[in-house]
């Protein structure tokens, strides 16, 4: 029984040391950020983002508290949510065959930058448009 009590007390010990070592480099708290309706015109969210109710921070990790300050996310910041660019690709692979999937373009592959076509707090652009402009408008919806 000795034995138990004093491997309890190590441990509990050991948790303890840990916790207070990497809490007094890492600071776990997330910059408070007020969502006013000038920052949510200034800013607009996607619907279905403002939906899953996403916070600045949620995208905008470690960038600070101040919107006017943030730097744009890259694909990484995007495919955390979003998974891979081969999995969006086979999403629509249904349109493999007449060339007509966005994530898989007969032009670059799953290889597109997110932001060529989709962006957060503006109207996204079908980069598609700029030379189908004809034929993309019978065949896809606007881009989220």
């Amino acid at each position: 029984m000795r034995n138990k009590k004093t491997l309890l007390a190590v441990g509990v010990f050991l948790i303890f040391s840990v916790m207070a070592l990497v809490g007094s480099d890492v600071n776990t708290s997330s910059p408070k950020i007020t969502i006013t309706p000038e920052l949510k015109e200034k800013f607009p969210m996607k619907p279905h983002h403002e939906k899953l109710a996403f916070k600045c921070v949620d995208c905008h990790e470690g960038q600070g508290d101040d919107p006017e300050n943030f730097k744009a996310i890259d694909d990484k910041g995007c495919l955390s949510c979003h998974k891979t660019k081969q999995f969006l690709a086979d999403r629509l692979k249904f349109m493999d065959a007449l060339h007509t999937n966005p994530h898989n373009s007969i032009h670059d592959g799953p290889k597109l930058y997110c932001d060529e076509c989709h962006y957060e707090h503006k109207k996204s652009d079908n980069m598609c448009l700029s030379c189908h402009s004809n034929d993309v408008k019978l065949w896809m919806r606007p881009t989220p």
